[in-house]
């Protein structure tokens, strides 16, 4: 039995993820001609290098900077999908349906077709390859003083992992000062971010190792290097600028944004940090609040718990052609423009780019782009959804082992019919019903968000530390039943 294939078969069928090509799509992909470098600006001396996870396949962005005496100017080249997926062809029309690729472990459901996902379009080393380029000069403090769009060609120098890159020495092919360069002006973003008080919460999703029958060899959180955060601030830099040019010649955008969190949900964040021993002064915005909170969780030794709070507190990011602003990174307008190969709404945002770039009179429409956003935006939650289920039910197969043993757990979550308990070191939270809290009738009080004992009081609250007992795992309904052992 191959745990991995039943998994991702049952989520498949669950979510209704297309993942089939159609004949018409086999036909088009025959008739694709990325050979033509016309009136685009050749850079294949420049030395762009990849930087990507050590099992990425679709390599879509390339990076190069140069620091002279007054700016740094970063070069960010990302994959010209654009001028290959023309606007309702078969191709856009599935990759629209599906919105997004999706990343199970050791496989992926891709919005494109792999011919152009993984070989064509993808910015492998010592192959030319066409990339739509945004141009930026940062003064020395890294605040950007100007920008541009072109279209040109490149070919990528090295591939790097996050590891390699760290460890990377001196060479005469100009890689290496890019690399300094790059690390040096990372540093002035980063400080820049800290000034806007972006939110920084520590959350990376559990990273499964699992071998050829699908079985977990183990699970663990990967570690962030400073390499990460040198590819996410250019491409956030990148973002930035695409945001700012499609707003400027199209009066609208088609932006990332991130809503401020419901006051009801800060207040409570609140309450809980105050229990947690955070100080309960006034704060002017929720902003502060929750910044001061991350700070509080970073030194505390429930920080886990602490921040998935935080991270229960925070909306979803979603897509809209309306400018709302980015609460997260505190950014006024932002866009996705680095993942063409991987997300829809980044396609869109290079189609509008080169429209401008090209003069062309195509006209896009912003009341049908907001209305592709939102459906995009619920594709990407299906996206993430899926993702956590196959995880999920890897884990409790992974579980079944365990049944009769205790777990010391925490409470993440609290219903009318029992507690949501994350067994730690599993990342994964299993249900103690209501009904085997012993000893008194439990009652849930949703304003508080407490299940409290009808004759004894007791309270059970989020956070609170519980030993439990397996008792059950059923991996095809993802279900893991708990019992306390107090």
């Amino acid at each position: 039995m191959n745990y991995l294939e039943d998994a991702i078969n049952q989520t498949i069928e669950e979510f209704d993820i297309p993942c089939e090509w159609n004949p018409l799509i086999e036909k088009e992909l025959k008739d694709i001609d990325v050979t033509s470098y016309l009136d685009r600006k050749d850079l294949t001396n420049t030395p762009f290098v990849t930087i990507d996870g050590e099992d990425a396949k679709d390599f879509d962005d390339a990076v190069f900077c140069f620091k002279n005496k007054s700016s740094f100017t970063l070069k960010v080249a990302i994959a010209d999908v654009a001028s290959v997926i023309l606007p309702n062809s078969e191709i856009d029309k599935e990759a629209l349906k599906r919105g997004t690729s999706i990343y199970f472990p050791r496989t992926v459901i891709p919005m494109l077709p792999e011919k152009i996902s993984n070989n064509l379009c993808s910015l492998v080393p010592n192959e030319k390859r066409n990339v739509l380029v945004c141009e930026i000069i940062f003064d020395l403090a890294g605040k950007i003083e100007s920008y541009k769009f072109y279209e040109a060609y490149i070919r990528s120098s090295m591939r790097f992992t996050y590891n390699e890159i760290q460890n990377y020495e001196v060479d005469d092919s100009g890689i290496f000062d890019s690399i300094k360069s790059l690390e040096e002006l990372t540093k002035k973003l980063l400080q820049n971010k800290i000034k806007r008080n972006a939110l920084e919460i520590e959350s990376s999703e559990p990273l499964i190792n699992i071998n050829k029958n699908g079985k977990i060899l183990d699970i663990k959180i990967p570690k962030r290097l400073f390499a990460h955060q040198m590819i996410e601030e250019s491409m956030i830099a990148a973002n930035i600028c695409a945001a700012k040019f499609i707003k400027k010649h199209y009066g609208f955008g088609v932006y990332r944004v991130h809503e401020e969190p419901d006051s009801i949900k800060v207040e409570n964040l609140k309450k809980f940090f105050s229990l947690k021993g955070h100080a309960n002064k006034k704060f002017f915005n929720s902003l502060d609040l929750i910044n001061s909170c991350i700070k509080h969780a970073d030194k505390n030794q429930d920080n886990k718990l602490l921040n998935i709070l935080i991270l229960q507190s925070l909306k979803r990011a979603q897509y809209s052609s309306k400018e709302i602003g980015h609460f997260g990174l505190q950014l006024k307008e932002y866009s996705h423009f680095t993942s063409p190969i991987r997300r829809y709404p980044d396609l869109l945002v290079h189609r509008m780019i080169k429209n401008i770039l090209k003069r062309s009179d195509y006209d896009f429409v912003q009341e049908k782009i907001e209305e592709d956003l939102a459906e995009l935006s619920s594709l990407e939650k299906r996206a993430e959804i899926s993702a956590r289920k196959v995880s999920q039910q890897l884990i409790c197969y992974h579980l079944k082992k365990f049944i009769g043993e205790e777990f010391l757990t925490f409470v993440v979550g609290i219903a009318e019919f029992g507690l949501f308990c994350e067994i730690d070191k599993y990342h994964i939270s299993g249900l103690l019903h209501v009904s085997d809290l012993k000893r008194d009738r439990y009652i849930f009080d949703s304003q508080a968000n407490i299940l409290k004992g009808k004759k004894t009081g007791k309270t059970y609250r989020i956070g609170q530390k519980i030993k439990v007992q397996l008792v059950n795992v059923i991996p095809e309904e993802r279900k893991i039943i708990l019992i306390p052992k107090e």
